[in-house]
């Protein structure tokens, strides 16, 4: 990412809420709490599940700091959902946070 003119994507921040289902758990639903410009740059890996190799995508994406994106959080680009598994400061100087997220599939 080269600066603010990389951050030219339109995405959801969604935080998880949970509602009490009246049985003794909890039913977990998103809710829309930002609307940020981003960066997404976009990366596979491969990885294993019961001994056959699979595609994983994952999806690097960059916004402006401060924010109050999470592990556990997910961002929506369009219809693809993103679920954040990390975030970092990349330059240290708490201008940006880069969000690590994996893919989901509907």
């Amino acid at each position: 990412m080269s600066g603010i003119g990389a951050l030219r994507h339109r995405i959801d921040h969604q935080a998880p809420v949970e509602t009490p289902d009246g049985i003794g758990g909890v039913t977990v639903s998103f809710v829309t709490v930002d609307r940020l410009w981003a960066a997404v740059e976009e990366s596979a890996a491969g990885a294993f599940a019961e001994e056959r190799r699979f595609g994983l995508a994952t999806v690097r994406v960059t916004v402006r700091a401060p924010n109050s994106i999470a592990a556990g959080d997910l961002l929506r680009l369009g219809a693809r959902r993103l679920a954040v598994e990390a975030t970092s400061d990349p330059d240290g100087r708490g201008r940006f946070t880069r969000v690590h997220c994996r893919e989901e599939q509907p």
